[in-house]
């Protein structure tokens, strides 16, 4: 078995080597209006983070539409609900202030 080990590498096995410019175009640095509408209609939110071992952790937030605030360009705000008490993204984020957050609502 062979193992892709470089970017280089892992290029080589797609046609096209780098990405379309419609691909790199849809990378916003900031929140538009589009991105504020569609997070205040999903009721379902996921919270990508890591450990200060580099380990990633995802964890699922929901309630009705709205239940997500966007506070600032670069901001929103996601209560926190009773669960199991793990605190693991909770505790990720005071290792390493950097998330990634996904949402979606139902068609």
């Amino acid at each position: 078995m062979e193992f892709i080990t470089t970017r280089d590498e892992l290029r080589t096995i797609y046609k096209t080597p780098r990405p379309t410019d419609g691909s790199i175009r849809k990378e916003l640095k900031a929140l538009d209006g589009h991105c504020r509408s569609f997070i205040g209609k999903s009721p379902f939110v996921l919270i990508g983070s890591s450990d200060g071992a580099g380990n990633a952790d995802v964890t699922p937030k929901g309630d009705r539409p709205g239940f997500v605030t966007v506070l600032d360009e670069k901001t929103i705000a996601i209560p926190d609900r009773p669960g199991n008490n793990r605190l693991d993204t909770l505790e990720n984020i005071l290792l390493i202030p950097r998330s990634g957050c996904s949402s979606s609502f139902p068609a």
